[in-house]
């Protein structure tokens, strides 16, 4: 069925500005994009700067639901560098060397 086009008109953006429903897919979306940014820099420090090696991909895949070779390829040296700046912030940039190591990753460890 062809319509034609004569009897359309432009619809004026400004009444999506308030629609509820759009602006709960807008959050949702920010919040998704949060998330993301966040897998990708744990991701980095897991297998970057982790002490006293790095975690496991098996473990990164299955607490991510990605692949192994999806791990490998989750993150970029930016979010290493994010990863970096955040230890650095929260004073946690210290050498392996001053951590007495277990083998143990665990975060919910205080850093020494």
């Amino acid at each position: 069925m062809s319509t034609p086009a004569g009897h359309l008109r432009l619809v004026d953006a400004t009444w999506q500005d308030g629609d509820p429903v759009l602006a709960a897919l807008r959050a949702a979306r920010a919040r998704r994009d949060q998330a993301d940014r966040d897998i990708r820099i744990l991701l980095a420090y897991a297998r970057e700067l982790a002490t006293p090696g790095p975690y496991r991909l098996a473990d990164l895949a299955d607490a991510t639901g990605k692949s192994i070779s999806g791990i490998r390829t989750a993150y970029t040296t930016a979010d290493v560098d994010a990863a970096r700046r955040i230890l650095h912030d929260t004073g946690g940039a210290y050498d392996a060397a001053d951590r007495p190591g277990d083998g143990d990753h665990d975060l919910r460890r205080p850093l020494p």
